[in-house]
């Protein structure tokens, strides 16, 4: 518990460069590009401000894709680490990520 404590206290960390970025796989980051992933929306609020990479000129955010991939591999790693795979739930509140989700589910039961 000291752990989680003491990692969640932590100053945030900076934010990527594009070439930190282009450091995780190629074929990973052009799969994000290709899916649009990096592309998020006109509102931000404060807890999305570390993962925007800059703002378009008509408003759009637009995500850093080191953030991202990070994060999916967090995932990915956490759920790995469950003993049960139809232990994991996943949700989504977005209509286009409904591919996704069933997919996964195919896979894990």
């Amino acid at each position: 518990q000291n752990q989680l404590h003491a990692s969640c206290t932590q100053a945030p960390k900076p934010r990527h460069t594009m070439a930190q970025t282009l450091q995780g796989k190629e074929e990973d980051v052009a799969k994000l590009l290709a899916a649009q992933a990096h592309i998020g929306t006109k509102n931000v609020d404060s807890g999305m401000k570390n993962y925007v990479w800059r703002r378009r000129m008509d408003g759009v955010h637009v995500l850093n894709v080191a953030s991202t991939l990070e994060k999916i591999r967090l995932a990915a790693r956490v759920i790995v680490a469950v003993e049960n795979p139809e232990d994991v739930c996943v949700v989504s509140a977005r209509p286009h990520a409904q591919r996704a989700v069933l997919k996964f589910a195919k896979y894990t039961g």
